[in-house]
């Protein structure tokens, strides 16, 4: 399989829980209907493949207990721009904030527009079916916290992505800006190699979260996506999401009340590397 395809699996999975209001433990922002907009994707161009459907449905939980994929308050409608986070799943090819490039296949060069993969991106697809505006800082290569896996080859990480956009002091609307995080794959690798860091991982993207959403930032809306084993699953990966999922559980219910969303795509990697549904 195609990473073009699998980043549009990604998008079109995302999409589809996000849109969706109806399923259990999917809460919707005061004020909003939970009648889904959609569960299918309504993309903005042509050719990106209208017509896909899921062989695999998120399957979605409360905002309590083991983890789950979840929407507490997130309206897409409302949101008018997503910044984004992580590693060369999310990476665009520009890593502060500015317009991508085209994602269009120079031969030999195998890679769309400096992605790492040969089309966009899945959270173009995200931003596409919501129509709001992307500002990506994802980097190829990066971790949470380069302090806690110094095996990582790249010495990029979270840390730095937030130094980028903080020192821009972008002027953006708290309530139509949506803040999209998707580490923990270079952060597994590491662990392998410089053993268990992963709740100090799992800690830096809630220190990070708790930064956005203090002044002068003020956000809002986090999303956090997660594949730390790409079919691949121990104690440890597991503890980790785990403790994000919890941390965004206080942070919903606590004083900053931030809206939340939680994206387990392990689903996906399963029916991608797996018999059923293949």
């Amino acid at each position: 399989m195609s990473l073009k395809l699998i980043h549009l699996l990604l998008s079109v999975y995302t999409s589809s829980l996000l849109f969706s209001g109806s399923y259990y433990g999917v809460h919707s922002a005061p004020g909003h209907s939970t009648v889904p907009e959609t569960i299918l994707r309504p993309r903005q161009g042509n050719g990106d493949n209208d017509g896909i459907h899921l062989a695999v449905s998120p399957q979605c939980g409360p905002l309590d207990g083991k983890t789950t994929n979840v929407n507490a308050g997130i309206v897409p409608s409302s949101i008018k721009t997503i910044i984004s986070f992580g590693d060369s799943y999310t990476d665009g090819g520009i890593d502060n904030g500015s317009a991508l490039l085209p994602p269009v296949l120079i031969p030999p060069n195998d890679e769309a527009g400096g992605r790492s993969t040969n089309g966009p991106v899945w959270i173009e697809g995200v931003s596409g079916d919501w129509g709001a505006h992307l500002m990506d800082y994802a980097q190829w290569g990066a971790c949470t916290n380069l302090s806690l896996w110094p095996s990582n080859p790249r010495k990029v990480d979270f840390i730095d992505q937030m130094a980028t956009f903080l020192s821009q002091s972008n002027q953006l609307d708290p309530d139509s800006t949506l803040y999209s995080i998707f580490f923990g794959i270079n952060d597994y690798i590491a662990s392998l190699i410089d053993g268990d860091h992963m709740p100090e991982a799992a800690e830096t993207i809630l220190n990070e979260i708790q930064t956005l959403s203090s002044p002068p930032t003020n956000g809002k809306s986090f999303l956090v996506v997660d594949v730390y084993g790409r079919g691949n699953t121990s104690a440890w990966g597991e503890a980790y999401k785990q403790q994000v999922f919890d941390g965004l559980k206080a942070l919903h219910e606590g004083s900053a009340n931030l809206n939340v969303a939680y994206v387990d795509m392990a689903a996906i990697w399963d029916g991608v590397l797996g018999p059923n549904p293949g």
